[in-house]
């Protein structure tokens, strides 16, 4: 029998879905009939956005958020509960950026930038999600107190993390970067542990190589030394494509096919075969 996926009344918010692997993975999940959310920070999504709903019939919107800034994640998750009259049902937390720096050339704003995006920004993402879920209008900076009883809200969130959170990538040097997901993987399990009980289950993902802009067109020569190096050490001998890392987590987190309403906690690895050796 076919495996099927079925988003009908879904309301997916994949940030950074604008492009890369995050329009794939809009692009897979809209495929199969969910209403999607998108982020952008600079350049503007909304012409991707109109082209994902006529080309699968859903409702897809762009909204800007720079994720690194917790008021703007609340309030842009405020505006796509607004714009579509109803909750989000899974938050996909991908809006990220790397840096190939040697360590001790990074200087602090460059270390910190990675941080407030990969890992700042995944966690206002998944704070807010959980906020509004339990219907809690909680102002910036503040906490709140006890811990919330049980309750089975049946809500998904996934951060997509990367190998970088298992092993030291080389020949390139981004410490910054593999601190910054290594953080991302820990907290999605710390999470996982956490909301359980409220019927929030949180996951990771992380992806090896993927064809991306980047590696199709390496910022200069020693980058473009890299990429052959990558695929050497790969061990199925190629990258994999942004479509199917989306279809890839389009599957994962369906319900129809049981998906994360019952697997919380883990960080499911998509290298071809890199961190084996």
């Amino acid at each position: 029998m076919p495996i099927v996926l079925d988003f009908s009344g879904k309301l997916v918010l994949v940030t950074g879905g604008g492009r890369s692997i995050g329009l794939a993975i809009a692009r897979a999940i809209a495929k199969a009939g969910a209403d999607v959310a998108i982020t952008y920070t600079s350049q503007d999504a909304t012409p991707v956005a109109d082209k994902l709903s006529k080309e699968f019939g859903t409702v897809c919107k762009a909204f800007k958020c720079e994720v690194s800034d917790s008021r703007e994640v609340n309030t842009m998750l405020a505006a796509v509960k607004e714009s579509y009259g109803r909750e989000v049902d899974i938050g996909i937390a991908n809006a990220g950026i790397t840096l190939w720096k040697d360590a001790h050339e990074n200087t602090d704003d460059e270390f910190r930038r990675i941080f407030e995006v990969n890992t700042f920004g995944s966690y206002y993402l998944a704070r807010a999600l959980a906020r509004s879920w339990l219907g809690e209008d909680i102002p910036v900076g503040s906490s709140t107190t006890g811990r919330p009883e049980a309750q089975q809200l049946g809500k998904q969130i996934l951060f997509v993390s990367s190998i970088s959170a298992i092993v030291a990538m080389t020949p390139q040097r981004q410490t910054a970067y593999n601190a910054s997901k290594a953080a991302v993987t820990m907290m999605a399990k710390s999470l996982a542990a956490e909301w359980a009980h409220l019927g929030i289950t949180v996951n990771s993902i992380s992806p090896g190589y993927v064809a991306t802009d980047m590696i199709a067109n390496p910022p200069n020569e020693e980058a473009k030394a890299w990429v052959g190096e990558w695929t050497k050490r790969t061990p199925v001998g190629r990258f994999a494509t942004a479509e199917q890392i989306g279809e890839f987590v389009a599957t994962l987190v369906s319900d129809s096919q049981g998906g994360m309403g019952w697997m919380t906690g883990s960080d499911v690895v998509i290298d071809g075969g890199y961190t084996l050796l």
